[in-house]
């Protein structure tokens, strides 16, 4: 070979070099380094970290300050914690973001205590819209009135004869409505119950006396005026940018599907601000969901579960108990659907590999869940994680069957704040033992998701955080907690609201820890959640919500 033959050979292999050291710096260096950070990483193997480096909306590396230099480029950006305590993102694995958005702009009637009020509240409501064709809320709960009983459509029929109302219970499982919105819905004295719901009626009379209770809600809202595209859209960004506060950065939502095109049109314009697992109902049918698990397959949007009902609410007595409530002798609450439907259709969406989800209150709805996964899992379907939603109320015979079957309990602890006032009475002492056992569950199941249920209950995550670990109120109370043997240490509760969330709809490998690997998903706080008090937890606030390596919302 000639001298210039190899001075030319020598120059390929220098660029060829060069060119292999300026890639891998090039692909070392980060879109984005968080320095000075107080990092619960949630990964046993490194639980606390410092630095936190992010490329291409991934975890390239966590570790210690002096690292981060190693991973800094031309074009990194710097941002400084300042010491402060920053987690997994929060994952709402249960909420509605259409109703929840929507509710941000209805008439709000959480905390009253009184008829009284609640008639105030709707009085001021009407005056401050007045081309308004409906009003609408929700919130109340008359287990917060002294006497504790139903509000009836006297409360309205004075204050709004020329309109129809239209206010959700709390749970969303029942509503009360005035004499126009029943004659609008032709309700009267001779409407027979719906076959999984109760119009309730004055004492001695068949004259409808305004509460609707799960069905017979849908007999007043479908001549409700129907949202239009740009509504949805509307209420859909103000339910992102709701959640966004709170350090949330996945949601598992069980909206009407009007919410896909807005989701769509978000995602296409790089505004979709939280990732999405979506759930269609159980009961709409396989074709519907197989179209929805081909084309939802964007990390930002994605098929959920198939979500079922089986009961209601124990706030609206309609939860679906095995002995009748402590304090209305002879209700067993209403279930949705007998136990051969619904062993027939979670069958068949088993088979078809889809994920289901079913809402469980009282622990007759809990045991039929049981028995229709069982019966799919006996049958060769799918080994594990199925869920519960809420499983309230589990008999303690049924306990192990969430083991036993890979059950997921899918929970929100803050229900147990407001609903602490009254469970007892619903239930009476000893089931209370077994109501909202968070502890006993995961023991049993090995896994705990977290939710909100929004707009049942407040989104914020600190909430039901505090909640889990206090089992008391916003105000302390009862001292010691309510059945405090089911209190959760800080960090089960981040782990429910992270991992645990993430393990519930099978993304635990993508999110839920900050691991090298992993979505860049990060809620940063200004306080310790895990050596906080837990006054100091409810009063924590977000500083940065980052999703996929990109602050979605910075606290002022």
């Amino acid at each position: 070979m000639n001298r210039k033959k190899i001075s030319l050979l020598i120059l390929v292999l220098l660029f060829t070099l060069f060119h292999a050291r300026f890639l891998e710096a090039e692909n070392r260096d980060a879109d984005l380094i968080l320095v000075n950070g107080n990092f619960y990483t949630g990964d046993p193997d490194r639980p606390a970290a410092e630095m936190l480096a992010v490329r291409g909306g991934r975890i390239l590396a966590v570790g210690y300050n002096d690292e981060a230099e190693r991973f800094q480029g031309p074009r990194t950006v710097r941002l400084d914690l300042e010491g402060h305590f920053a987690c997994a993102g929060f994952n709402d694995a249960h909420l509605h973001m259409l109703s929840g958005g929507q509710s941000l702009g209805e008439l709000d009637l959480s905390g009253v205590r009184s008829a009284e009020e609640m008639r105030i509240r709707v009085r001021e409501h009407i005056r401050t819209q007045p081309a308004a064709s409906w009003i609408i809320g929700r919130g109340w709960d008359q287990g917060l009135f002294p006497d504790g009983k139903w509000p009836t459509r006297a409360l309205l029929d004075s204050i709004a004869p020329h309109l129809p109302v239209y206010l959700v219970r709390t749970c969303g499982h029942a509503a009360l409505v005035n004499g126009n919105a029943l004659r609008t819905a032709g309700i009267d004295r001779n409407t027979p119950d719906p076959p999984a719901g109760e119009i309730m009626r004055f004492p001695g009379t068949s004259e409808p006396n305004g509460i609707l209770k799960e069905e017979a809600m849908g007999l007043v809202s479908r001549h409700m005026p129907v949202s239009s595209g740009d509504a949805v859209f509307q209420a859909v960004q103000s339910a992102l940018d709701h959640v966004g506060r709170f350090g949330i950065t996945s949601v598992q939502d069980n909206s009407d599907p009007a919410v896909l095109e807005a989701y769509s049109r978000l995602l296409k314009a790089g505004r979709l601000t939280c990732r999405i697992s979506f759930w269609p109902m159980l009961g709409a049918g396989m074709e519907q969901a197989r179209i929805l698990r081909e084309s939802l397959r964007h990390p930002m949007l994605r098929l959920g579960v198939l979500k079922g009902f089986l009961d209601g609410s124990m706030g609206a007595r309609t939860a679906a108990f095995l002995e009748s409530y402590s304090d209305d002798a002879g209700n067993f609450g209403i279930p949705q659907m007998p136990q051969d439907r619904i062993n027939a259709m979670v069958l068949q969406a088993d088979r078809e590999g889809f994920q289901i989800a079913l809402h469980a209150i009282g622990d007759s709805a809990v045991r039929m869940g049981l028995e229709a996964y069982s019966l799919a899992r006996r049958a060769g379907g799918r080994e594990d994680r199925h869920r519960l939603e809420h499983a309230q109320v589990v008999s303690e015979q049924d306990m192990p069957g969430f083991r036993d079957i890979g059950v997921i309990p899918s929970m929100q602890p803050a229900h147990l704040i407001w609903d602490m006032a009254w469970a007892g009475d619903r239930i009476g002492p000893q089931r209370s033992a077994g109501a909202y056992a968070w502890k006993s569950l995961l023991e049993q199941s090995g896994h705990l998701a977290f939710g909100s249920d929004w707009p049942v209950v407040p989104v914020n995550p600190l909430i039901g955080i505090y909640a889990a670990v206090t089992r008391c109120d916003t105000l302390g109370q009862p001292a010691g907690g309510w059945h405090p043997e089911q209190r959760l240490t800080a960090g089960q509760a981040i782990e429910a609201y992270t991992l645990g969330s993430a393990y519930a709809e099978f993304m635990e490998t993508e999110k839920g820890t900050l691991e090298p690997g992993k979505w860049a998903d990060i809620t940063v706080l200004d306080r310790d959640l895990l050596n906080a008090g837990p006054e100091e937890i409810l009063r924590a606030r977000v500083i940065y919500t980052i999703v996929g390596g990109n602050v979605v919302f910075r606290n002022q």
